[in-house]
């Protein structure tokens, strides 16, 4: 009995990319927001709050920026749909660390995330080798886990500029931070068995 082909994780349809070139603004705003990912860490940590708060509300602009901005001029292009996914965990991961660094979240969590994506890439990676093209769409668990990550970022962000006091924060960044973690650890549990059918799956 033969394996069916690995489908997506998600049935969600994924629009077809433009053959445009590479070069274009979508993709620079993309490529922007992974310069200033590790600008904003840098910041924080070193303790210049304002300029880490501009890197970071202008890396998130970005991540609303190239979408519109490829939609609008039809510049949808494979690099992009491949950048644009590692932008997004890159600030993600830069921000957790940034927070575990200063004290505000436990280290286990970001090391958690980055464990996650760096294991999905992989996989990626390896069944693409296998066969050639496999497309791998976001769980519904991992768009709450994303959603989670981002709302504790963001609650913790507020203690340090926002006008609540540091300490009334720390309970939901503490309660945002579990939540986020359980949604990582089950998304990470169906990668995992998804790139197990689709390794065992028969070659395309």
């Amino acid at each position: 009995m033969s394996v069916p082909p690995p489908r997506p994780l998600d049935d969600e349809p994924r629009p077809a990319e433009d053959e445009g070139s590479p070069v274009n603004l979508a993709n620079a705003l993309t490529a922007l927001r992974i310069a200033l990912a590790p600008a904003f860490l840098v910041l924080y940590v070193g303790g210049d709050r304002p300029r880490a708060l501009a890197a970071f509300a202008a890396a998130a602009a970005t991540d609303v920026l190239d979408g519109l901005v490829a939609r609008a001029l039809r510049q949808r292009t494979r690099l992009g749909a491949f950048l644009d996914p590692i932008a997004d965990k890159f600030l993600a991961a830069c921000a957790l660390v940034a927070l575990a660094a200063t004290g505000r979240l436990p280290a286990w969590l970001p090391a958690l995330v980055v464990a996650r994506d760096l294991a999905q890439l992989a996989g990626a990676a390896f069944l693409r080798t296998v066969h050639r093209v496999i497309p791998v769409a976001p769980t519904r668990i991992g768009k709450y886990a994303t959603f989670a990550l981002a709302a504790t970022v963001l609650t913790a962000l507020a203690g340090d500029y926002g006008g609540y006091p540091r300490r009334a924060v720390e309970p939901y960044v503490a309660a945002l931070g579990l939540l986020a973690a359980l949604c990582v650890t089950v998304s990470f549990a169906q990668y995992f068995l998804f790139f197990l059918r689709a390794a065992r799956a028969p070659g395309r």
